[in-house]
């Protein structure tokens, strides 16, 4: 070491005198590289890049933005920075793809989750709890409903498990795949049915133990919701076909990615309902189209539910109240569109549809009423 040291401290000292601007270049480069707030040049405006601080929002973060990062005050900024880098074009290919595989990862990482809270309950659960359920758990459908008893909101398992009520519904479903009268689809959507029924008195405590969720950050939901809006699309060019069934089918699918994924702010959560909101209605138009008025009545009912005053849901629900001679439910729908929008022309039209309905209505009990006194 010592013999190379000489050398080089020698040619050191014939260095010209220009020579001292190109060491305090590198002494620059050096302390860049070992300060990670020092702009590294490859970003904008010689701004960090995503992939030096993980992600778009940070492109050009400095040192003095660290005390906003900590307490939270950067996240607007990240958020509309990601959307303005996931709109150009030469990215958005790429990342939707990207996101998509997000998506479908965490949701693979839920199940697996859920499994092995599956097997930790079944495991740790009473002994009649066990014995009760054993018999239908290699069946798909039946393992998949005995699955959600994990989702109890008081965390009790065994309750379900010991459930009579529940386990005779076990007990028919799987006689009935096992003799070959109902296929396991067919049985899955009778359970459906039967546990979401309103008049059974642990239907409340079935819908919060069955409801599932997928928390995720703002650059996956853009994914979700990307692949929610082309099922809505083509729910849409079959409705426009008049092709009710298969629209139908979209729109469920839509509505099963809006229904399980849960936004990680509240700007990205009311995206989120914003799109339930529209397939709600899509769903409620489809079925007004078939006459399936209780359905139609039902969906917007949803919407309103996120939206009070929202007019598409009201006078979609005042046409479905008319077509079931419903007429006051029609008039406070109607009424109701009438406050928000006082010049609302469709509302104006629907009222004097309605009114003339009530004339009818009128007319004809009179006539049936006034036929039964005559000939009694």
């Amino acid at each position: 070491h010592g013999r190379r040291k000489g050398p080089v401290v020698g040619r050191a000292r014939q260095k010209r005198s220009g020579d001292d601007d190109e060491d305090e270049g590198e002494e620059g480069r050096r302390g860049a590289m070992d300060d990670p707030w020092t702009p590294s040049g490859s970003g904008v405006n010689g701004g960090i890049t995503s992939g030096d601080m993980g992600g778009p929002g940070l492109q050009n973060a400095t040192r003095g933005d660290l005390p906003a990062i900590m307490n939270g005050q950067f996240g607007k900024a990240f958020e509309q920075s990601f959307k303005e880098f996931a709109q150009r074009p030469e990215n958005k290919v790429l990342l939707e793809k990207h996101q998509r595989k997000e998506v479908k990862k965490a949701a693979r990482l839920a199940r697996k989750t859920k499994y092995a809270e599956f097997q930790d309950k079944v495991l740790t659960a009473d002994y009649d709890a066990q014995k009760n359920i054993a018999p239908f758990l290699e069946n798909r459908v039946l393992r998949r409903v005995i699955h959600t008893f994990c989702n109890d909101p008081h965390n009790d398992f065994s309750k379900w498990a010991n459930n009579r009520q529940v386990l005779d519904l076990l007990h028919s479903a799987k006689k009935m795949m096992d003799e070959g009268r109902m296929t396991e689809d067919e049985a899955e959507e009778m359970m459906y049915q039967i546990v979401s029924s309103p008049d059974r008195e642990w239907h409340h405590e079935w819908k919060l133990k069955t409801k599932q969720s997928v928390r995720l950050p703002t650059e996956q939901l853009l994914g979700a919701l990307n692949e929610h809006l082309e099922e809505r699309r083509k729910g849409n060019d079959f409705y426009r076909q008049k092709k009710f069934g298969e629209a139908l089918k979209q729109y469920e699918r839509a509505l099963g990615i809006v229904e399980l994924v849960v936004g990680m702010s509240g700007y990205d959560q009311k995206e989120i309902d914003k799109n339930r909101i529209a397939t709600y209605l899509n769903i409620a138009a489809v079925n007004l189209a078939v006459k399936n008025l209780g359905q139609c009545i039902a969906f917007c009912g949803k919407a309103i539910d996120l939206d009070g005053g929202n007019i598409k849901a009201l006078l979609r629900r005042s046409k479905a109240y008319t077509m079931r001679h419903e007429y006051a439910s029609a008039k406070e729908d109607l009424e109701r569109v009438k406050d928000l929008e006082p010049w609302n022309a469709e509302a104006e039209e629907e009222l004097r549809k309605l009114r003339k309905a009530v004339e009818k209505s009128k007319v004809e009990q009179k006539k049936f009423y006034g036929g039964i006194f005559q000939q009694a």
